[in-house]
């Protein structure tokens, strides 16, 4: 149910007079906080980013937030609504500059909702930074060891191995090496 909420935009109303807000969640909680902001009937979005992660000796997606930390809120100035947001699971509070709770420009979110609704707009990070030391997992190489190169579009990456006393760049399937 949680992953159904993550990236979305949690619509209660629509009104023209509704604002972005920004507001601090608690350590890791940013998914926490938007579901829990839903359940209350507060519009609320966190964009997301994918990061390659190794799990368990497996390497896995793992949707976070893009800005870790942070939420956008939507309320009208008169809603009555506003208290409950600091009192949510997952919410610290709201973040203020001057003694103002920061607005967020609404086309900069709507911007950042578009983008994250097409998946061809998807960000995935690489675990990966060149001259760091990798191991071959699956295939004809499995447990060789080399230093990752470079990227080879989104699919695949250059690695450098020591193979029969000669070095070799090849080129493998990123799910096939991890850090070593």
């Amino acid at each position: 149910m949680a992953s159904d909420v993550r990236s979305e935009v949690v619509s209660a109303a629509k009104n023209n007079k509704n604002k972005w807000y920004l507001a601090s969640s608690k350590p890791r909680q940013e998914f926490r906080a938007i579901e829990q902001l839903a359940n209350q009937g507060i519009d609320a979005f966190c964009p997301t980013i994918k990061i390659e992660k190794i799990t368990r000796g497996k390497k896995q997606i793992a949707t976070e937030a893009l800005f870790s930390g942070y939420l956008f809120i939507k309320l009208t100035q008169d809603d009555p609504l506003w208290h409950k947001v600091r009192s949510t699971i997952g919410v610290r509070d709201w973040v203020r500059f001057a003694g103002n709770i920061a607005q967020i420009p609404t086309r900069l979110v709507e911007g950042l909702i578009e983008t994250q609704s097409k998946p061809e707009n998807e960000i995935i990070i690489s675990q990966f930074n060149q001259g760091q030391s990798v191991r071959i997992l699956t295939g004809p190489f499995s447990g060789l060891k080399g230093i990752f190169d470079k990227q080879d579009g989104e699919l695949r990456s250059m690695i450098l191995i020591e193979f029969l006393g000669q070095k070799s760049r090849l080129k493998v399937n990123n799910e096939q090496i991890i850090t070593d």
